[in-house]
């Protein structure tokens, strides 16, 4: 079958050889970046392979039984593994050595602060000098920065979902549920424990609740600005 036919026109329905030249072009275009996505995906899938290779590695020689166990229990949740890579670096500089090459920390971040970390731990809060502040805002960056690699996967697997039966106004009415997400504790759990390790080895403490309260805030701004960021893709296409 002929493009003409297959697109329903012939030469006697009058389309015109400029017409159809030019929808060639837009159909060669159209496959060209159907191949490139598929081209890029291929690359993704690679790239998180080789993370998740290396994240079992440590997860297997790591001393560290605390962490590991969140670790693992964070991969049964099918969360990014250069999300969680990202999470444990805070405390474990020394993955960069054998993964740097994956652009696991983006370079630069260093340059300027936001306010994030500083509102949350008050500037005229002394507990955590000004350094740390700014290594913490650093991660957090990082954090988004890693969780547009892989938007969706890491949206549909941070959140537990309960379905909740509406009340009715009248019994005959049609019964209405209001879907609720909730992050996953164990996610919450891990960026905590990395927060807390971190802060032991610059000899600094900080309550459990108040890390853990932070934790979560950053879980969620992250969770909501990568949403946010991928609903502006689908506009955009």
């Amino acid at each position: 079958m002929s493009l003409e036919q297959f697109i329903g026109f012939d030469q006697g329905e009058g389309m015109s050889e400029a017409a159809l030249e030019a929808l060639k072009e837009k159909m060669a275009a159209a496959a060209a970046q159907i191949a490139a996505i598929k081209k890029e995906e291929g690359k993704q899938k690679k790239k998180e392979e080789e993370l998740l290779k290396f994240l079992l590695k440590f997860v297997k020689t790591s001393d560290k039984k605390e962490l590991v166990l969140l670790i693992s229990r964070v991969l049964e949740q099918n969360i990014p593994a250069n999300f969680i890579l990202a999470v444990i670096v805070l405390s474990n500089a020394e993955i960069i050595q054998e993964i740097g090459h994956f652009n696991l920390l983006r370079s630069g971040m260093n340059e300027q602060s936001s306010s994030r970390t500083l509102i949350f731990f008050n500037e005229k809060d002394d507990t955590l000098p000004l350094k740390i502040k700014i290594e913490l805002d650093t991660w957090i960056k990082n954090l988004l920065f890693q969780a547009e690699e892989a938007p969706q996967k890491l949206l549909k697997n941070s959140y537990d979902i309960e379905m909740h039966e509406l009340p009715k106004e009248w019994d005959f009415e049609e019964t209405q549920y209001e879907k609720i997400e909730t992050i996953k504790p164990v996610i919450i759990q891990l960026l905590t424990f990395v927060m807390r390790e971190f802060l032991e080895q610059h000899q600094l403490s900080e309550p459990y609740e108040k890390l853990y309260d932070f934790a979560k805030f950053i879980v969620t701004g992250i969770l909501n600005k990568t949403k946010e960021s991928l609903e502006g893709r689908k506009l955009l296409n």
